[in-house]
């Protein structure tokens, strides 16, 4: 007479704070959030002099900071901001404004006449024009005008990820060289730290399941890649 031999179940362990790693994980992605949250919030996006025009023109904007131009009688030419308000996010713009037959350098803003301050009243009157006052120091990631200690922030955030995947238990789902090539900012920097190994509230990776190599992610990136410029 056989007997019935119970089948054995894995019990895949719960992820704990009290783990190194994990909290480590929690950590990284609460610093994540934080960052994303502080971009939208105290950050600017880059627009064109055409956005700004048209938002004007449209009658979305109430007001608009924007920076000193060049001092009259002076000769030379200066980089003039400008940043307003659009839904939720802060918008900036740049131009150059010149003395008549100065040249000014060659890059993506574009040259006015005059001073842009006169022009945006002239378009609107009832719009508010105000001086813009910023910081002498900021940094820039990906289009965004931040605050310097985010810019800092992120740094670190980047380091620490890094330290994570280099030093860290061997990592799930990839390899070591693939979450290399995943584990570039601003999505990488949370999808390390989320899919790597145990993250609380997400199911765990099957034991011994196949995980993704370096060279698929590489070719994952550059299409990636290619689909993310190309369509700025």
């Amino acid at each position: 007479m056989s007997q019935d031999v119970e089948p054995v179940i894995q019990v895949r362990p719960r992820p704990r704070l009290r783990e190194p790693w994990t909290a480590l994980r929690v950590a990284l992605v609460v610093v994540w959030l934080g960052l994303a949250l502080t971009t939208v919030l105290t950050g600017q996006r880059a627009a064109s002099l055409d956005d700004l025009r048209a938002a004007v023109d449209a009658g979305r904007v109430d007001e608009v900071r924007v920076s000193e131009g060049l001092e009259p009688r002076t000769v030379g030419f200066a980089v003039q901001s400008a940043v307003w308000r659009s839904g939720p996010v802060l918008r900036r713009t740049e131009v150059w404004v010149a003395s008549p037959g100065v040249d000014v350098p060659q890059d993506e803003r574009p040259l006015i006449s005059g001073d842009l301050a006169d022009e945006l009243r002239a378009a609107d009157r009832d719009l508010r024009v105000v001086p813009l006052v910023e910081a002498s120091s900021s940094s820039e990631v990906l289009g965004w005008r931040l605050p310097a200690w985010v810019g800092m922030v992120l740094l670190a955030d980047g380091l620490a990820v890094l330290f994570l995947l280099v030093g860290g238990p061997a990592p799930a789902r990839a390899t070591r060289w693939a979450w290399f090539w995943l584990s570039w900012p601003p999505v990488g920097n949370l999808a390390l730290p989320l899919l790597s190994g145990p993250f609380p509230g997400l199911p765990a990776p099957r034991p011994g399941g196949r995980r993704l190599t370096g060279g698929w992610a590489f070719l994952l990136c550059g299409v990636l890649g290619i689909g993310f410029f190309g369509a700025r």
